[in-house]
C-alpha cells in the first residue's frame, strides 16, 4: 500500500515536471538546471513524506476500528451472557426474523382472494411472533422492535383475511346479475362455478339459486373452493335440473 501510494505520486510529479523540463531545458544554465532539480528532489521527499504519513493514519483507523469492534463485541457477549442466550441462539432469531420479514413482504403484495390460499401459513406465523415477542431475546431493541412490526403487519394480513365483501345486485337486463355472473367478477370470485357459495351464504334471502332480487345486497363468503356443504347443495341443484328437463322424444 504503502510504496504504491509513493510511486504514485512520485509518477505524478515527473509527469507534470518532464514536458517544462525538456521545453526549457536548452535555454537553461547548468546553475538553473541544478536548482530545478534540486527542487523536484525536495518535493519528491515532501510527497514520500505524505505517503508515509496517510499510510500511519489509514494503520491507525484500521487498528481502532478492530478495536471498536472488538469492544462491540465483548459488550454482546455480556448482554446476551445475561440474558442467558447464548451468540448462536441470537443469529438463529435474526435468522428467522429475516426470512419472516421477506415472506410477509411476499404475501402484502398478494390481492385478498389469494391470501386467502395462505391462511394457515399466516395465522401460524401470528402465533410464532407472539412466541418470539416473549423470548428474552426480543428485550434487545434492535430484535423487539423488528417484532413488533412483524406483528403489525401479520395482523393487518389477518384482518384482510376476515374481511366480509358484499356485492348489491344490479338488473338482469342491465348487470345481467345472476349468481353464476357474479361469482366469475374479477373483484368476487373470479371463478363462476363458485357460485353455490353465495347461495348457501346468503340462504336467509336466497331460496332459489334461480331467481336473485335487484338491490339485495348479498355477502359473499371468502374462500377458494366449494366446502362440503356447499359442494352437496351443488349437487342437488344440478340434479333437479337434470330431473327437470324433459325426456327426449324416442
Amino acid at each position: 500500500m504503502k510504496t504504491t501510494l509513493t510511486m504514485f505520486l512520485l509518477l505524478v510529479a515527473i509527469a507534470i515536471a518532464v514536458p517544462e523540463m525538456a521545453y526549457a531545458q536548452e535555454e537553461m544554465t547548468n546553475d538553473q538546471w541544478q536548482a530545478e532539480m534540486t527542487r523536484l528532489t525536495a518535493r519528491k521527499a515532501e510527497l514520500t513524506t505524505q505517503s508515509a504519513k496517510l499510510d500511519g493514519d489509514i494503520t491507525s483507523m484500521k487498528a481502532q476500528n478492530e478495536k471498536a469492534v472488538a469492544d462491540i463485541r465483548a459488550c454482546e457477549d455480556a448482554l446476551y451472557a445475561m440474558l442467558g442466550v447464548t451468540r448462536a441462539d441470537v443469529e438463529a432469531y435474526d435468522k428467522e426474523l429475516a426470512t419472516m420479514e421477506s415472506r410477509v413482504a411476499e404475501l402484502q403484495r398478494m390481492s385478498d382472494a389469494e391470501l386467502l390460499n395462505h391462511r394457515d401459513e399466516i395465522v401460524a406465523m401470528d402465533a410464532r411472533l407472539a412466541e418470539m415477542s416473549k423470548s428474552k431475546i426480543a428485550l434487545i431493541p434492535r430484535y423487539g422492535n423488528r417484532v413488533s412490526a412483524l406483528q403489525a403487519k401479520v395482523a393487518a394480513l389477518l384482518k384482510s383475511l376476515v374481511r366480509e365483501k358484499s356485492y348489491t345486485v344490479g338488473t338482469w337486463s342491465r348487470d345481467r346479475d345472476c349468481l353464476w355472473n357474479i361469482a366469475k367478477k374479477p373483484d368476487m370470485y373470479n371463478n363462476a362455478w363458485l357460485w353455490p357459495k353465495i347461495w348457501q351464504g346468503n340462504r336467509d334471502m336466497i331460496k332459489d339459486p334461480d331467481v336473485i332480487q335487484p338491490n339485495w345486497t348479498l355477502k359473499i363468503p371468502e374462500g377458494t373452493e366449494l366446502n362440503k356443504e356447499e359442494q352437496s347443495a351443488a349437487n342437488k341443484y344440478y340434479r333437479s335440473k337434470a330431473a327437470a328437463e324433459p325426456n327426449p322424444i324416442p
